[in-house]
């Protein structure tokens, strides 16, 4: 064990900072990154004793362009939630919740009628796939924040924020995609999967390896 040690310390200052995290991970694996909202609150929802409801909002001219963008971010992210044994209300639920009432309404309401634990609402200001001033090339761009709240049991089902954070996101980080090789379509596709992806990765464990920027 010393003498990997020694390693270590030797190709990290031989062969710089780049050397010494591909030399860590072959001596000591990959390690996990504890999920943000663990860490905020001590809760770990991977163990799936509580419920977790995802809803997405989006300004007007977003939803124009993207109409069902709020829909597919929840969808993506039930789905990869569910993998990591989240327990999160189903997204054909949730949609004809929005379906019915137009509009997510009062956030106490629809906690109460799904029963959830806890409410996280995914607020997009900003989602693009396309260049400024570049028609032919695509490059996914987004802002927002993420709000969690917890939702009391108690009472008259009054919640409190517990998560709040903001994030940003462009795909892919390098260089924009041309246009022929890839429709915007699929090019739109894949960036809401990496969207989603990463927003799910704030509530689960995960190798730093995975880590979506």
């Amino acid at each position: 064990m010393i003498s990997a040690l020694m390693l270590l310390i030797m190709v990290g200052t031989i062969g710089g900072c780049s050397l010494g995290v591909m030399a860590g991970k072959l001596l000591l694996g990959d390690p996990k990154k504890t999920a943000a909202f663990k860490q905020a609150t001590g809760t770990d929802l991977t163990k799936g004793e509580h419920t977790l409801l995802i809803i997405c909002t989006a300004p007007h001219g977003i939803q124009s362009e993207f109409p069902s963008v709020q829909i597919d971010i929840v969808d993506r992210m039930s789905r990869k939630l569910d993998t990591q044994g989240v327990k999160v209300v189903s997204s054909d639920d949730v949609a004809t919740w929005y379906d019915d009432h137009g509009e997510w309404g009062d956030f106490n309401e629809l906690a109460k009628a799904f029963d959830a634990d806890f409410l996280m609402h995914v607020e997009l200001t900003k989602f693009t796939c396309r260049v400024p001033d570049a028609e032919n090339l695509l490059q996914g761009s987004t802002e927002g924040r993420i709000r969690i709240r917890r939702v009391a049991k108690a009472g008259p089902g009054q919640v409190s924020d517990v998560f709040d954070k903001g994030f940003q996101l462009e795909f892919p980080t390098t260089y924009p995609v041309p246009k022929e090789n890839r429709s915007e379509e699929q090019f739109r596709q894949m960036f809401l999967d990496r969207l989603s992806l990463h927003l799910s990765q704030y509530l689960y464990d995960h190798r730093m390896s995975e880590t979506v920027h």
